[in-house]
């Protein structure tokens, strides 16, 4: 005899059901980020530059004693403040901060995976994007790296498709966030602000008053990590754009034959992920063709136009950084990526679904260029950042390591230019290190000359 459950149980069972089936893609895009990451580390991968180090010794210091503004410098809290608090739990040290770049890179990609779908793409659509973005060689390098860019790019990528819907104070949130990370987060909190009011003012009246209010209210939570940034500025050293003469003061410094062109990032862009710029010209006419695929993308593309005009003109004007602008393009591959695999999708909807030939035709094409694309990818993240000898870290992290492990007090250390940060963020304890002078000038990086003095 057939028996018949309750309803309440048949309720439970199709939710565990429903969930099951969104945790499954969950877990496939955490295992293919860990395994990317995983190869990085295989291959060699350990940094990006001497920035890495440096970041790691700041937030050891923020642990040791925390304050507003943990590098004093052109560089944004909160990176530090993240890193700093999960250092004085699990204990200062390389490992430490590397575990927090790893656990960050997961938690950037579900979180544009996650904006993608509340933006209302296909869920096989966003899934493939986020996978696709987070496997190109500099999302796999920075997933890693002690630096902020992974984590900072994912929340400016979800902030700009959330500049509309019912997720937008989420948006916003994730831009307050990425604001106070890196500074190419900051023309999107600005357009997404202004996106945020317009809707406000378009917004009829009545029932529609709190969803206005809900604008105004994600318009103004975007912008805080600017205007508060600005006003510390101003505050701690007398110019609310310190920050600006600082970064043009350091790159004429470290570059003075250096000049800035409108084609810096272009070919970066280009260069550093051709896959990406594929799939933007491949959705370029589905663009046009389908009206649903326009108004989807329509506000992200005005956040990638205003990110790319900020870049291009802070390098005509020496305030970009100094080395590797394909780290401030990361966005651009997160978000190209997911609007290249749409525009996919609506060109198959609307001239190969429901022919078999071209089916067979496309099946073979997407198999053929995801089998190509397989067997570049380990050569391809194998060619990573920091692979010279002039680069290489092992023995200043090795120094520190055994400093550390001797239990010693105290010690000074006369740098070449920046390898001593490795030293220092490998020992641990930057409040126990003093740094005198530079022994060579800072075009002279060798690792030989740097000295260390035990107490």
């Amino acid at each position: 005899m057939t028996r018949t459950r309750p309803l309440g149980e048949l309720e439970i069972t199709g939710t565990a059901r429903r969930s099951g089936v969104g945790l499954v893609p969950v877990a496939a895009l955490v295992g293919i980020k860990v395994a990317a990451s995983a190869w990085a580390r295989h291959v060699g991968f350990t940094h990006v530059s001497d920035d890495d180090y440096a970041r790691i010794t700041i937030a050891e210091a923020f642990a040791h004693a925390p304050r507003l503004d943990p590098s004093g410098t052109s560089w944004l809290p909160f990176p530090f403040w993240l890193n700093g608090a999960v250092m004085a739990v699990f204990g200062r040290s390389i490992a430490v901060a590397q575990a927090v770049a790893l656990a960050s890179g997961i938690a950037g990609a579900l979180i544009v995976y996650l904006a993608l779908l509340a933006r209302g793409t296909a869920r096989w659509v966003a899934w493939t994007g986020v996978a696709l973005a987070m496997c190109a060689p500099w999302s796999a390098w920075l997933g890693v790296a002690t630096v902020p860019e992974a984590l900072c790019a994912c929340l400016i990528a979800a902030g700009a498709l959330c500049s509309t819907g019912r997720a937008v104070l989420w948006g916003a949130l994730a831009l307050l966030i990425a604001s106070l990370s890196r500074y190419e987060a900051w023309p999107v909190a600005a357009t997404f602000a202004a996106i945020c009011l317009a809707s406000a003012v378009r917004a009829p009246g009545g029932a529609a008053r709190r969803r206005r209010w809900t604008h105004v209210e994600a318009a103004a939570l975007a912008l805080v990590g600017p205007v508060a940034w600005l006003f510390w500025n101003w505050h701690a050293h007398g110019d609310p754009l310190h920050f600006v003469a600082r970064v043009a003061a350091y790159r004429a410094r470290m570059a003075p034959s250096a000049a800035g062109t409108w084609a810096l990032y272009p070919r970066a862009f280009a260069r550093a992920s051709p896959g990406t710029l594929m799939l933007l010209v491949l959705g370029a006419p589905a663009a046009w063709l389908d009206p649903m695929l326009r108004r989807r993308w329509a506000a992200p593309f005005l956040s990638m136009l205003a990110l790319v005009i900020f870049l291009v003109e802070g390098d005509l004007h020496d305030g970009a950084p100094t080395h590797h602008p394909e780290r401030a393009l990361l966005t651009l591959f997160w978000l190209g990526t997911a609007f290249g695999v749409d525009g996919a999708r609506s060109l198959a909807v609307h001239f190969v679904w429901g022919r078999p030939k071209r089916e067979a035709w496309l099946v073979g094409v997407v198999t053929a260029v995801a089998v190509a694309w397989g067997l570049a990818w380990p050569a391809r993240v194998a060619d990573y950042p920091a692979r010279s000898l002039d680069e290489d870290r092992t023995v200043e992290v090795a120094r520190g390591v055994d400093l550390r492990t001797r239990g010693v007090g105290h010690v000074t250390i006369t740098p070449c230019a920046y390898e001593h940060f490795a030293t220092v963020a490998a020992f641990g304890a930057p409040e126990r290190v003093t740094v005198e002078p530079h022994a060579e000038d800072v075009s002279k990086v060798s690792g030989a000359c740097l000295r260390i003095e035990e107490r």
